[in-house]
């Protein structure tokens, strides 16, 4: 049976939020695309017209080394935030290229708490009198909406056991954005994302397999003269179903395919990337995707993280139909 196959995975949505992690790292230290949102049945858009919902509770800790705060040079960052993302997939009857054609729009709600800090380490004064270590530390909350991510074009196709997708999403700097605050909801700038999703589902064995490929386009932040380089994100996810539960494990990439830019790239041309696997479990209501009630909990942790945030995230989903 068709387990989840409503818009389980089949949006993802951009946010003026940061990973968590080592290391230097881009204007904020990450990009308009969620990190690992695409999950199960990312490949499906559902050929019934109607209005998809899908609902996450997207929440994120951790710390980094270095990264750029509002054209200034933060240290030591520790970040934690949630963001309520709901998206909206509106599915049509019409057809193109013999794929269903559908639209979709994502805005967020983030509650986002940043410290940073900048630690100097002891040293010994011209007299041998030592001194040190000193951390001087500074934080802001805050609790607004974030960005939007937008889709005019989604087409999405069917063959026996296989199905896919592509798309072409819109980010706009909808959020809550000053130089002045360093927890800021928005990036403060426009960016494009392609992306190309599939799915494998074999309804007699319960396994699926999922995977999607993303490339951002970022423009500059016009407050900062900062331009993150564009972004390879690579989500995947393979679980098994058992009747209406499902397990199974998850995946992300994200790699940095050309250099940050502008007179605010005051640490230089870095291009990031840093990788994540979870768990996930998965319980669906009915096997027909116009009736089902989905709920999906997930968890990741990132490794092996250059020029960028590394931490932790766990997620928690609904997707239904109106």
């Amino acid at each position: 049976m068709a387990r989840g196959r409503t818009i389980a995975g089949g949006l993802a949505v951009a946010l003026a939020v940061m990973g968590n992690g080592t290391g230097h790292a881009a204007e904020f230290g990450t990009g308009p695309w969620v990190k690992g949102y695409t999950d199960i049945f990312g490949g499906v858009l559902p050929s019934a017209p109607g209005v998809y919902v899908r609902t996450d509770a997207f929440h994120y800790s951790g710390s980094a080394d270095t990264t750029i705060f509002d054209g200034r040079i933060g240290v030591s960052v520790e970040q934690d935030y949630t963001a309520t993302l709901a998206a909206l997939n509106i599915v049509t009857p019409w057809k193109l290229f013999g794929g269903t054609y559908a639209l979709a729009v994502v805005p967020s709600m983030v509650a986002m708490s940043v410290d940073v800090g900048v630690e100097i380490p002891a040293f010994t004064g011209p007299r041998g009198n030592s001194f040190g270590p000193f951390q001087l530390n500074r934080g802001d909350t805050n609790l607004t909406p974030g960005d939007t991510a937008f889709s005019p074009f989604l087409l999405g196709w069917d063959a026996g056991k296989f199905h896919w997708n592509v798309g072409v999403f819109g980010f706009a700097p909808t959020g809550d954005y000053s130089t002045k605050q360093l927890a800021n909801t928005s990036l403060n700038h426009w960016a494009v994302m392609s992306r190309l999703a599939a799915t494998y589902f074999d309804p007699q064995t319960g396994w699926q397999a999922t995977g999607a490929a993303i490339y951002t386009v970022n423009w500059e932040n016009p407050d900062t003269d900062y331009e993150t380089g564009n972004i390879l994100n690579l989500e995947g996810s393979i679980t098994k179903n058992f009747g209406p539960l499902g397990l199974g494990v998850v995946s992300y990439a994200m790699i940095q395919t050309t250099g940050d830019s502008g007179a605010g790239a005051r640490l230089g041309s870095f291009e990031s990337r840093v990788y994540a696997v979870g768990p996930i479990v998965t319980f669906t209501t009915s096997a027909d995707p116009s009736k089902a009630l989905t709920i999906i909990v997930k968890s990741y942790h990132e490794f092996d993280a250059e020029n960028t945030f590394e931490g932790d995230v766990v997620d928690a989903a609904v997707s239904f139909k109106f």
